[in-house]
């Protein structure tokens, strides 16, 4: 057995990536990741695994990844992080089931933000309209995934929260997608369809504009 392929194959699997992603985000909260402006701070503090959210009566799912942030005192959730493996075959199709997934959580934990990781594909999420999908993000696993990006998206998430200034937004930009076509033709488009059926195209728009 090669295992250097075997290897190069276990790492593009979905548990892989959360493991990569917790480890990550975890060590940047524990070197220091607060957004201060004027007397407004807020200071993220955990990432916890595999957190259990009630569906339906008598059942139970678990997100991925939960990030956690204190703020005028109290601890609440802020960031949702589900992880899944490349899908290469109707990657729109793959991420409209997540997005409506990953948005059921968002709207049960009460949390504003939330993300999708394929571990090459970033996608934030905003459940406050227009938007809806913030930024899509190319971020490599082993590569582009590192502290300096999981500062700068909690740091994004905390600044929209709070003010209209897009400083630490900027600071995403240098993980722009090089294939935006490949994004607005084979994922926006049923993306859309599926958070706004009669204004898809519009939102697509939008989120050319925005999100890219």
């Amino acid at each position: 057995m090669r295992y250097e392929e075997f290897i190069e194959g276990l790492k593009k699997k979905e548990r892989y990536i959360q493991c990569e992603v917790y480890r990550i985000f975890k060590n940047a909260i524990k070197h220091g990741a607060t957004y201060a402006k004027d007397s407004y701070q807020e200071v993220f503090t955990e990432i916890i695994p595999e957190v259990p959210i009630k569906v339906d009566e008598g059942r139970e799912e678990r997100t991925d990844l939960v990030i956690f942030s204190r703020r005028f005192g109290n601890l609440e959730p802020k960031l949702i992080i589900e992880t899944k493996q490349r899908v290469f075959q109707q990657p729109g199709k793959s991420l409209v089931a997540y997005s409506r997934k990953v948005k059921n959580y968002a709207e049960r934990l009460n949390v504003w933000y939330y993300a999708i990781y394929d571990g090459y594909y970033w996608f934030l999420f905003s459940r406050v309209d227009p938007l809806l999908l913030v930024k899509v993000l190319t971020v490599k696993v082993g590569e582009t995934l590192d502290e300096s990006f999981a500062k700068a998206v909690m740091m994004s998430v905390a600044e929209i929260s709070y003010t209209n200034e897009r400083r630490y937004f900027k600071e995403l930009d240098k993980y722009s997608v090089p294939d935006k076509e490949f994004i607005e033709r084979k994922i926006l488009p049923p993306l859309a369809k599926s958070f706004k059926p009669a204004e898809w195209k519009e939102l697509v728009i939008k989120w050319k504009e925005n999100a890219l």
